[in-house]
């Protein structure tokens, strides 16, 4: 079962071409959804262009978030999936203090606040 804050290889469309190319995701979820609903919510990681994170994005230290590199998520790019497009097992888990942080750039991406 995918677990919010559980990062896994996904499926996804490159760059408009329509060609797939595996990509860390974080659901970001919720537990109950994912264990029944056949789709989870995502947000893609990238580690290009670390230098510079904005507000609605989230640093994810490669220490803390069990991915050999450090990383980011963009709180813009929420992505629902059919489960189908994961292809792998989970590849790193956020602690609670790293989702809260995520959380709060959700929050201000969805003007929750």
């Amino acid at each position: 079962m995918f677990k919010r804050g559980g990062i896994y290889p996904v499926n996804l469309a490159h760059n408009g071409t329509g060609e797939q190319e595996s990509c860390p995701c974080l659901v970001v979820s919720n537990n109950i959804s994912n264990e029944y609903s056949s789709v989870v919510t995502i947000i893609p990681l990238s580690t290009i262009n670390l230098d510079r994170i904005y507000e609605f994005e989230c640093f994810l230290p490669a220490t803390k978030s069990g991915l050999g590199v450090d990383a980011k998520i963009s709180s813009h790019i929420i992505i629902t999936i059919d489960k189908s497009a994961v292809v792998g097992e989970r590849i790193g888990f956020l602690n609670k203090g790293l989702m809260e942080q995520v959380e709060k750039t959700l929050r201000l991406q969805l003007a929750l606040e």
